[in-house]
């Protein structure tokens, strides 16, 4: 899978999104800050949630009134975007009706998420996937058999561009929750990529660890939710991180991929360098005469750049010196007859 000319996937370092959701707090002001916000943190990427509340919450519904509260106009969001692609942040989103999904293409979006909620959805599933752009597909509280099947409508559009992510979408989420083997098990499943979707107490240690650990398990994008103000418990917090906390994630992250190393041998030039000067050699414990045969009772195997290994101790015993050998100097084969 492609996002411009970064490549994710098998191979390459794992993709870092910034998720705003509904942190806006339903001020475009705030949408932009937030996106600004992320680009200085070390994001590769920004989400947004587009929705229309009406064509997502029946008016009687209990949470119609939180929605209604955080609903950008249409006119806000194509400025909020318009500006945030100024950044050179690729811009991803939520996508949740046809109309925030036309706003998307007039604004360039780079790539669409499935929401978990929309993965038994086809008909809206295959308007997405029509667009041709990258398709993220939710896989949180589906079978992997509405997940098999979310993949088949995605593909019957010919979009081949297709990633999951595995996350649960409790606020906060428990870390013993997070099931960080199930990456793998998806990989193995359906030959995609997967992403993580970090959902933990943003104000905890782990928040910043989970992140690394997803990436050592397989995980080829991280989103990790951003606000401007924990403190202020606004709407999507919990899991959020403040600026810097989301660089040290950043950071962490990077470190840990470059502790991987390589599969095929754990020598480098370090290791190598130490084990030279510290590894054990043979040397003569005593002073060795010229001519007079070598016994076990000569030889100390002691820490020492030259000489022999000590499992090759044995091919000395008998052998005569062709000189006499100082005691502690390190011996090899060179010095006997």
């Amino acid at each position: 899978m492609k996002i411009g000319d970064r490549s994710i996937g098998e191979g390459a370092p794992a993709f870092l999104l910034a998720e705003v959701a509904s942190a806006h707090q339903g001020e475009a002001v705030q949408a932009l800050a937030l996106a600004t916000s992320a680009k200085d943190s070390g994001a590769e990427g920004v989400k947004f949630q587009l929705f229309r509340a009406a064509a997502l919450v029946a008016p009687n519904d209990p949470n119609r009134s939180t929605f209604d509260q955080i609903e950008l106009s249409l006119e806000d969001w194509e400025d909020v975007l318009q500006e945030v692609g100024s950044l050179g942040l690729p811009l991803f989103a939520d996508v949740f009706d046809r109309e925030s999904l036309a706003l998307g293409e007039r604004v360039g979006m780079a790539a669409y998420k499935i929401h978990s909620t929309d993965m038994e959805n086809p008909e809206f599933i295959r308007e997405v996937a029509a667009t041709g752009k990258p398709v993220l597909l939710s896989t949180g509280g589906c079978g992997l058999g509405a997940v098999e099947s979310a993949i088949a409508v995605v593909r019957t559009e010919g979009n081949e561009s297709l990633m999951l992510l595995h996350g649960v979408q409790n606020f906060p989420t428990r870390a013993s929750d997070s099931h960080l083997r199930y990456i793998n098990t998806l990989k193995q499943t359906f030959g995609l990529p997967v992403g993580f979707l970090d959902h933990v107490d943003g104000g905890t240690t782990t928040a910043l660890m989970l992140p690394a650990l997803a990436v050592a398990f397989g995980a080829d994008l991280v989103e990790k939710h951003v606000t401007l103000n924990r403190s202020a418990k606004g709407f999507d917090y919990e899991s959020a991180l403040e600026k810097d906390r989301f660089r040290t994630m950043v950071e962490l992250i990077r470190e840990a991929e470059a502790a991987f190393g390589e599969p095929q041998s754990t020598r480098g030039a370090g290791a190598e360098a130490y084990h030279r000067v510290m590894r054990r050699a043979v040397l003569a414990c005593t002073e060795l005469r010229a001519g007079e045969p070598i016994e076990r009772n000569h030889l100390a195997f002691l820490r020492n750049e030259t000489g022999l290994a000590p499992y090759e101790a044995s091919r000395l015993i008998g052998r005569k010196p062709r000189a006499d050998i100082a005691a502690w100097s390190p011996l090899t084969e060179d010095l006997f007859e």
